[in-house]
């Protein structure tokens, strides 16, 4: 696993693990610039009063073998595999994840009615390719399914109708089991699995911060508390906070796409008015560290119903060392439209304890020993009608001028960590 010598002239933005990863691949002695106090991006984790809190749930799911002996050699012997335990908490059950193929837990007459519309939808394929999620969903899965799970779990998540959304998100995130294991799951409690997720490995104490600082100890080029404030691309410099002017030959980004072109000094008409068009949605993460050992089994619960305000709650402590002794933890997120929710924390916060009683993982006596709150103001890409071609507006302009834009945020998409590692490998190695 060498590494090239340094690329001159190259530049990134951003230490999260795309730019990390980036920095890693291209060179020691190429910086990066990173706007905050710690390098990781979101792969961050926040240390309060005994409890790891990490934004949001972090999992590496590790699909090639190039990262899997890269995160060895990085982490050796400090990541544990795990075999996923998610669940849906529907109507007052909890079945396995993915729903599809796992009716069993249902009440019979929903399992019933979900089964028949779903063996008629396999029966009757339509030969028109769906214009939209909703659609598609429906002529996959059935009305019942489609109405009890991703009709309102894909709205709570996206923060819009399933009807706006195209499919160009989904690849390997919306698990499609065979039609056996749709039968063989509605009578019969089976073995979890599918999906890009159904195994990870998570560090086996302290979150996920030690990926990003095992990074970082090998990129001295890093500049913390450095933000980029302005690009030029005719002279090929970019303005860094409490650094000025620096040059470039070629620019690296992995900022959230609107915010890059927002810095351009000079860039055409189309691609300022393409940056309007993306969308995206935001996330507040609702921590809470408590006086019990275990507050559930599983890993993760997915909750579709809008009666719950969070979309997901974890349990980290069932993956990792990240609370004091006798003690657990959880997060549940709360997907927000962009630019409305931070200023709202404490009613979200106030309403997330209500729910999490509601849904019986919060007990009355629980002791609640820390409540930790964390705004992710870009979180989920909204893959709407006007996605694609104003991705590509942009993407094609930058890459004309020599600015490289990847990641999550950077190349706008939805993406496991995986993916920003290998970007930045991609990066590295094929761009001179």
């Amino acid at each position: 696993m060498s590494r090239p010598r340094s690329k001159e002239g190259w530049v990134v933005l951003g230490a999260g693990l795309a730019g990390l990863s980036t920095a890693y691949h291209a060179g020691p002695r190429t910086p990066v610039f990173e706007a905050g106090a710690r390098p990781g991006g979101n792969c961050v984790t926040d240390q309060v009063k005994g409890y790891a809190f990490d934004r949001s749930g972090h999992l590496l799911h590790l699909r090639t073998d190039y990262v899997s002996a890269w995160m060895k050699k990085l982490l050796p012997g400090r990541l544990a595999r795990h075999q996923r335990d998610a669940r849906v908490h529907l109507l007052g059950h909890e079945v396995r994840y993915p729903i599809q193929g796992n009716l069993y837990g249902l009440p019979a007459g929903v399992k019933a009615e979900g089964l028949h519309d779903y063996l008629r939808a396999a029966a009757h394929p339509s030969k028109q390719r769906p214009e939209n999620f909703q659609e598609w969903a429906r002529r996959q899965y059935g009305e019942k399914l489609n109405r009890l799970f991703f009709q309102p779990y894909n709205r709570k998540l996206w923060t819009v109708d399933p009807s706006r959304l195209t499919l160009e998100w989904m690849g390997a995130y919306v698990p499609q089991p065979q039609l056996e294991r749709v039968i063989r799951g509605a009578f019969a409690d089976m073995p979890a699995g599918g999906g890009y997720n159904a195994s990870f490995w998570y560090p086996r104490q302290g979150g996920i911060h030690c990926l990003a600082q095992a990074l970082a100890k090998n990129v001295p080029g890093i500049r913390l508390q450095a933000g980029a404030a302005g690009i030029d691309i005719r002279r090929r410099t970019v303005d860094i906070k409490g650094h000025g002017r620096v040059p470039w030959k070629r620019l690296v980004s992995t900022l959230p796409l609107p915010v890059l072109v927002s810095m351009l000094g000079q860039k055409p008409r189309a691609v300022a008015a393409a940056a309007r068009r993306l969308r995206a949605n935001s996330v507040v993460v609702v921590n809470l560290g408590i006086a019990r050992p275990t507050l559930h089994p599983a890993h993760w619960l997915y909750f579709p119903e809008e009666k719950f305000s969070f979309y997901r709650v974890g349990f980290p402590a069932n993956f990792g060392r990240v609370a004091p002794a006798g003690c657990s933890s959880l997060y549940a997120e709360v997907a927000v439209p962009q630019g409305t929710a931070w200023n709202r924390k404490k009613k979200i916060a106030r309403q997330v304890r209500h729910d999490l009683l509601a849904a019986g993982i919060l007990l009355p006596g629980d002791k609640v020993q820390v409540e930790h709150l964390q705004y992710l103001p870009y979180a989920y890409v909204i893959f709407d009608q006007e996605y694609a071609s104003a991705r590509k507006t942009i993407l094609t302009f930058l890459e004309k001028v020599g600015i490289l834009s990847l990641g999550r945020w950077g190349h706008w998409e939805y993406s496991a960590m995986e993916d920003a590692l290998l970007a930045g490998k991609k990066a590295a190695e094929e761009y001179i």
